[in-house]
């Protein structure tokens, strides 16, 4: 009696967890649909049905429950032990039939669940990013270039900044007749880094924020920050006016970027509340994506103290569309 309740109770748990795709706020719409990472396919009821799991000694499939015309479930495996099966996840099946109608993603869908991204150097000096295997060949030219351009720059920069350090510790020395002493080394090594983040990668775009640090002496070192947002499809970049496409709704932005900053001021006391009413909303601006729209970023000492790093704020679409 105990192992045949123990049994009800594993397909019960079996079938709470394989239900038909619902109305859940999703990332990537496939029609009705939400596309999830692993899935090949979908398959729709045009007739009752049912959904099935393998017996306990696996010879035979011991049915889970009915399933409903209209219902539609991810398929994530194909098997073929017991004639042709879609595997629905969580080891539930749904036998291929004339009540079941199997479609596969496009590409476009597979891609717009996220690219790949591989991490490359550059001179051996700094990491950075290059996306891989697009369906678009040339949109994926132009992302990497775009990324590798910046990189160039950098090291550029790395580069002069080198000469720098050389050229003031040979004044130094000619001015004091010895090398920089132990006590004073630190206003002679100079440092350039760089360093990103992936900060939204699907439905077909991209948002990757790229840091350079540069530290020249003194207290402390200074970060700047540009964010690269791309359409994947065509590798383009998208300003901020293109998404918020009116003075209107920069202006919208705008207040409410300086109301989330009051608010954060509150919580930690750093904001520069005189230098609010001076900040611009536009295509300098650095932002990247979200699920409900887009994050504005803030350089060290724009809007706050050094100590609060480059403050961020989530504006929801909802805001300027």
């Amino acid at each position: 009696m105990k192992r045949k309740l123990l049994g009800i109770l594993f397909v019960f748990v079996l079938s709470l967890s394989i239900l038909p795709i619902g109305s859940a706020q999703a990332s990537v719409m496939w029609g009705k649909t939400e596309l999830k990472k692993g899935q090949i396919g979908k398959a729709t009821l045009i007739n009752n049905s049912q959904l099935w799991t393998y017996s306990k000694d696996r010879k035979s499939l011991v049915e889970i429950r009915k399933l409903k015309k209209g219902e539609e479930y991810r398929v994530y495996t194909f098997k073929s032990d017991f004639g042709e099966l879609y595997g629905v996840g969580g080891g539930a099946f749904i036998k291929k039939s004339s009540a079941v109608k199997y479609e596969t993603p496009s590409k476009v869908k597979l891609q717009a669940l996220g690219v790949t991204l591989s991490k490359q150097t550059f001179e051996g000096a700094f990491n950075y990013p290059q996306v891989e295997g697009l369906i678009n060949s040339e949109a994926q030219k132009k992302i990497n270039t775009a990324i590798k351009n910046h990189m160039d720059a950098s090291y550029t920069s790395l580069l002069k900044l080198e000469e720098d350090e050389f050229a003031h510790r040979e004044d130094y020395y000619n001015e004091h007749g010895y090398d920089v002493p132990e006590d004073e080394e630190y206003r002679f090594s100079y440092e350039y880094d760089v360093t990103y983040e992936v900060k939204y990668n699907k439905n077909n775009l991209l948002s990757i924020l790229i840091y350079d640090y540069m530290y020249t002496g003194g207290a402390h070192g200074m970060s700047t920050v540009e964010a690269y947002n791309f359409d994947v499809l065509t590798g383009n970049q998208i300003s901020l006016t293109s998404i918020a496409k009116s003075s209107s709704a920069l202006t919208k932005m705008k207040n409410y970027a300086k109301a989330d900053l009051l608010n954060q001021n509150k919580e930690m006391g750093m904001i520069f509340t005189d230098s609010l009413s001076s900040i611009t909303i536009n295509n300098d601006r650095p932002y990247y994506f979200y699920d409900n729209g887009v994050v504005v970023k803030f350089f060290e000492y724009e809007v706050a103290a050094y100590a609060a790093g480059m403050p961020e704020v989530k504006i929801p679409y909802s805001v300027f569309k």
